[in-house]
């Protein structure tokens, strides 16, 4: 049976691991996304605790997902999140895990009050989801992604709609 809670402190060294390995077959792989996570996405102003989880099986982590704080340049009072990363290791993928992951995160961030939610990703996996082209919204982000694999999803309705911006990866 899979079960999911926060990540804690005492998973980061294995977290790191795992991350590497399951970015390696990613679509979008620079060979960095899990230094990315652990230097800058756990820094004290991004970081939310709240919304850092693992899936477990028999006491094993087979999934990780990161809702981070995400600053919006041009709209400043919108409460979006990065979500970065969503892995799943290798023999566990296309049974679920992510997707359970992924409604559990969000449906925490909904509670804690976020509005939206940013990522770069696959458009086929995370259009299941509602997520779509951020540039749809008016949304750009820094350092340039693919159009196509820069997506975003409101929590709240309407949240995404507004004056241009720019997002700080």
């Amino acid at each position: 049976m899979i079960s999911i809670r926060p990540e804690t402190p005492a998973d980061y060294a294995a977290l790191h691991d795992f991350i590497k390995s399951a970015f390696e077959t990613a679509d979008m792989f620079s060979g960095l996304e899990e230094d990315f996570v652990s230097n800058t996405l756990r820094q004290k102003d991004r970081y939310i605790p709240s919304l850092a989880f693992v899936a477990l099986e028999e006491g094993q982590i087979i999934g990780h997902i990161m809702l981070t704080h995400l600053a919006v340049q041009g709209r400043e009072n919108l409460k979006m999140l990065l979500l970065c990363p969503l892995c799943v290791r290798q023999d566990k993928r296309r049974q679920g895990v992510g997707s359970l992951l992924l409604r559990h995160a969000l449906q925490q961030a909904r509670k804690q009050g976020f509005e939206a939610v940013a990522l770069a990703g696959n458009p086929a996996y995370y259009g299941r989801f509602g997520f779509s082209r951020m540039d749809g919204f008016g949304l750009h982000c820094q350092p340039a992604v693919p159009a196509s694999y820069a997506l975003a999803l409101a929590l709240k309705e309407g949240a995404l709609c507004g004056p241009a911006a720019t997002i700080n990866f």
